[in-house]
């Protein structure tokens, strides 16, 4: 697939002719990432737009006791690091989950198309918005049970990059534990503890390679709201 495919599949540029994305795709870089590598860092130069060609990259805030709590899930055809035109550095971390390719414009090509095409400073407005609100949420979950915080990963990610069957959401991404514990906020021994319970609760189910599926997406939910009791309260 060429830039000019990809970047008409980006919402960002949906009022573009394809002429004028035809025009814009010329001064995109591609760049592959293998599962880990890091994109960026909180605090580097926000220097790019990125947009997610194939793969799926995680946006992630370092807790002050360095652990990991994750904030987005970026999949095909999404952009990130738009909050460039707001801060002269990157609010949070981007990492790769899986083999990844992406493209990437200079901050000062970014901000000329904005200047050309006025809807996109709108588009970006508002995705920024739902970002943020996004991360707020992430944010206020940090002192939630560790049973809450993982059922809402478990759906944010299902939201995401997953594919329903006949048992349930299929969350096509493989999930280690480490995976899951890091995302969480958590130690790997009680992110086993909690999968343990939600699998023998019928809440989901894992397969080979470290697939989840979500059996009860509707319990889940009532747990990652609240609603339900699963776990004794923790935080870690």
């Amino acid at each position: 697939m060429n830039h000019v495919e990809v970047l008409r599949q980006v919402p960002l540029f949906s009022s573009l002719t394809n002429e004028q994305i035809a025009a814009a795709a010329d001064q995109f870089h591609v760049s592959s990432f293998a599962p880990d590598m890091i994109i960026f860092l909180e605090g580097d130069p926000a220097d790019r737009l990125w947009v997610v060609q194939s793969g799926q990259v995680k946006i992630v805030k370092q807790s002050s006791d360095g652990q990991e709590n994750l904030l987005e899930v970026i999949t095909p055809g999404e952009m990130f690091g738009g909050a460039g035109i707001l801060f002269p550095v990157h609010p949070a971390t981007a990492v790769a989950m899986t083999n990844t390719l992406t493209l990437s414009l200079e901050r000062e090509a970014y901000l000329r198309l904005i200047r050309q095409y006025p809807d996109i400073a709108l588009r970006i407005i508002a995705l920024l918005g739902d970002r943020l609100q996004a991360a707020m949420k992430m944010r206020a979950l940090s002192t939630e049970r560790v049973d809450v915080r993982l059922a809402n990963i478990l759906l944010k990610l299902g939201d995401k990059v997953g594919e329903p069957t006949s048992a349930g959401i299929r969350i096509n991404l493989p999930l280690s534990r480490q995976d899951l514990a890091d995302m969480t906020g958590t130690t790997i021994e009680t992110a086993i503890r909690i999968m343990s319970k939600f699998r023998k609760e019928g809440l989901v189910h894992t397969e080979p390679g470290g697939f989840v599926v979500i059996l009860n997406h509707e319990r889940l939910k009532r747990l990652s709201d609240g609603a339900l009791e699963s776990e004794p309260r923790s935080v870690g």
